[in-house]
């Protein structure tokens, strides 16, 4: 129920030893360093310290095989499905030095490959350009270094294609003495022309074609004529694609590498994180100073590695004013729900008060009364369970801890599928009426909710009711442990009284109301103590109000209800739609088609919904009796992999 507690850690360690020392506690996985070097800005530590820079810079290194990798994945690409686990690596082998050696050179290799490939890339755009150039003039049989003499010019030129019309322009260039225009092509957007064209007459012709929109084309150091240019551009294209398939293959050739590359960036990955943490610290000639936090029960190995590194060291409990990293520690079972508090907030260190114990229950009945299917309940919990098993995700990441909520959300689906009767809706009875001719009933053991909704419904406000007393006492529960009991009974208890007495209505009236109007006047006259005079009277009666927010948030709760008929109804009518033609052939075909696409659609669309809804619950009607956010995340250092899994030895 508690946060876990925190020892600050302050450690100066010799410089000689920092990286292997880090290395042994990145392998503890239960420290977290901050950066001392923030210190440097007060004058007393200057004088004696100063920025540490580390030079066993890896991210050179890392940054020349994950290109090396990204080479291999464009052009040898490995197939490997959606649950591909990672690769499980031995420590002794995760940190054998010959395979970074020989991932680096396969890299060296790779790297030089792809750059080939990138310069046989751009050659070839520059000579497709070139080309797309050259093809408007590949009709034309003049070279393009040709001269006729000394006294004439030989041009090349285009005019827009709307409003030009080549035989009418042709026709007034050669109305000049010694010109000829010939159109070579035309497209969408320009008309191509020959233009050959005395010099005596050359100002005269340029100040006619000006007029049209002429734009000289100069093809600088080509002597050939368009097409044969064309022909000695497909034909260096031509070898630059085999080149390309060349280093292509070479790179394909490497592609057995790729393990040992994926090896390397992970090691790497590890040591370019010390280098940051190192760059961060505070140091002096011959030492480096590391502090940080570390969970108090952890103090014994933490000391074992400090000591057997030669460091100065001390604990200490956090400072006044002090907010120490949040650290949840839960049973087993309880653990995966953390990431829905996280998806929140964590709670504050000062707090100390773990609210995931509390929560889970409820998330866990909350989600499989809304889903409330059997069938589903079996889908959500294979699936999880397959993903666990096959992907094996990262146990300090996210997708771990979504696949275990859905593997107990999938129990609590079944559980209330059965309670509920139903699976896949009703498709028992109305597959076996429709399609069989003798209905069988999946009978409920409790009530079935599309024909007693009122029955959900007053479930969904018990549960509802519940919760926020629960919230409330937890409040109190923290009241009364920081001493301020009286606070715990005015805030509180009265509530408690009031909330208490309408239950107690159904049973006893007379009793109930007792209840409730004791209730009332501790409310009425306590709930303004904070204010002087005729304020407390106001303040009182301005907190009374607030039953209206208690008795809106127990309503909160019908969504239980809204979100469990939803499932429910459309399986529903995904079934009736596909039993419409009976036991025919058709009608099996359809029924297979509706049932597998309707179902699929109802549970993605329902599992969103469940998740989004059962949070709320859980942020707004529940936390906001009780919870103090704002913690910030323990995040010691560890040896977070990406395509590996390092196995301890031994195991």
């Amino acid at each position: 129920m508690s946060i876990v507690a925190m020892s600050r850690l302050c450690v100066i360690a010799p410089r000689n030893v920092r990286r292997p020392l880090l290395k042994e506690l990145t392998k503890l996985g239960c420290v977290e360093v901050g950066a001392s070097a923030e210190h440097l800005t007060d004058p007393e530590w200057t004088a004696v310290a100063e920025k540490f820079t580390e030079t066993d810079n890896h991210a050179a290194a890392l940054s020349h095989l994950t290109t090396a990798h990204d080479i291999l994945a464009k052009y040898a690409p490995r197939k490997a499905g959606f649950l591909t686990p990672r690769r499980m690596v031995s420590e002794s082998v995760f940190q054998d030095g010959s395979v970074l050696e020989k991932a680096q050179a396969a890299a060296e290799r790779i790297n030089g490959y792809g750059r080939e490939i990138s310069a046989l890339y751009s050659e070839e755009g520059r000579l497709a350009a070139r080309k797309a150039s050259l093809t408007p003039w590949a009709g034309m049989n003049v070279p393009f270094g040709a001269t006729f003499g000394h006294s004439f010019k030989v041009l090349f030129g285009v005019t827009p294609a709307a409003g030009v019309t080549p035989g009418q322009l042709a026709a007034e260039v050669e109305a000049e003495q010694a010109a000829y225009l010939e159109l070579v092509n035309s497209d969408r957007e320009q008309n191509y022309f020959l233009l050959v064209v005395h010099n005596d007459s050359y100002e005269a012709v340029m100040d006619i074609v000006k007029t049209k929109g002429f734009s000289i084309v100069s093809f600088k150091d080509t002597e050939d004529t368009a097409a044969e240019n064309i022909r000695q551009l497909d034909a260096r294209l031509k070898e630059l694609e085999v080149q390309r398939q060349a280093a292509v293959a070479r790179i394909q050739a490497l592609a057995d590498m790729r393990e040992a590359i994926e090896q390397a960036i992970d090691v790497l990955s590890i040591e370019n994180r010390r280098d940051q943490v190192l760059n961060s610290l505070a140091a002096t000639k011959e030492t480096v100073f590391l502090e940080g936090w570390t969970p108090g029960e952890t103090k014994a190995a933490v000391t074992a590695v400090l000591e057997k590194h030669g460091c100065a060291y001390s604990f200490s409990e956090p400072a006044e004013g002090e907010e120490p990293p949040v650290l949840l520690h839960d049973p087993k079972l309880i653990e995966p729900f953390g990431m829905v508090t996280e998806l929140y907030a964590l709670p504050t260190y000062e707090s100390n008060l773990d609210p995931n114990p509390f929560m889970a229950p409820f998330f866990f009945i909350f989600f499989g009364l809304m889903m409330g299917d059997l069938g589903y309940g079996i889908i959500i919990t294979l699936l999880s369970w397959l993903i666990l098993k096959k992907a094996r995700p990262p146990k300090e990441g996210g997708m771990y801890q979504l696949m275990k909520i859905g593997l107990y959300c999938g129990v609590s689906t079944m559980i209330w599928g059965v309670l509920f009767g139903s699976f896949f809706g009703n498709v028992i009875p109305a597959f076996t009426g429709a399609m069989l001719g003798h209905e069988v009933v999946f009978r409920p053991l409790l009530f079935d909710p599309m024909a007693d909704p009122m029955s959900l419904f007053y479930l969904s406000l018990v549960f509802g009711f519940v919760q926020i007393l629960l919230g409330m006492g937890l409040q109190a529960f923290q009241l009364i442990r920081r001493g301020q009991v009286f606070d715990a009974i005015c805030d509180v208890g009265f509530w408690y009284l009031i909330l208490g007495g309408v239950p107690i209505c159904l049973l006893d009236t007379k009793a109930g109301l007792i209840l409730m109007a004791a209730g009332a006047l501790g409310v009425l006259f306590t709930a303004g103590r904070a204010k002087k005079g005729f304020g407390r009277i106001t303040g009182g009666l301005g907190s009374l109000y607030g039953v209206t927010s208690y008795l809106a948030d127990i309503l909160s709760y019908s969504r239980l209800l809204a979100l469990s008929l939803a499932t429910a109804v459309i399986a529903q009518v995904m079934n009736t739609m596909g039993t419409l033609a009976g036991g025919t052939l058709a009608g099996w075909i359809l029924f297979i088609l509706v049932f597998t696409v309707g179902h699929v659609f109802n549970l993605s669309i329902n599992l969103l919904g469940t998740f989004v809804h059962t949070s709320r619950l859980q942020y707004i009607e529940f936390f906001g009796k009780f919870f103090e956010p704002g913690g910030r995340k323990f995040a010691p250092l560890f040896n977070k992999t990406k395509y590996v899994e390092i196995v301890k030895e031994g195991k």
